[in-house]
């Protein structure tokens, strides 16, 4: 986040049974699958973190919501969003 840290844990606050947390975001160097192979490109990547109470959801939810963020999130033209 804000403080350059690249994971953190975040703290529950009850009643809430889950909490994401966001860190920094730094450009990096990934492999995108293309039409022409794979290549290597410099993307913007962050790590998303979720803390959550075993007691009232399964590790599988938090993985799946985690999942199902990434996707929308590297999938959307955020640039149509824009327009």
């Amino acid at each position: 986040g804000s403080f350059g840290t690249l994971f953190t844990g975040a703290i529950i606050n009850q009643p809430q049974i889950a909490i994401l947390s966001v860190d920094g975001i730094k450009k990096r160097p990934v492999v995108v699958e293309g039409d022409g192979g794979d290549e290597i490109v410099i993307r913007p990547m962050g790590i998303f973190g979720q803390s959550f109470d075993h007691r009232a959801m399964g590790g599988a939810y938090s993985g799946a919501f985690l999942r199902c963020l990434t996707e929308i999130l590297q999938t959307r033209d955020w640039s149509a969003e824009l327009d």
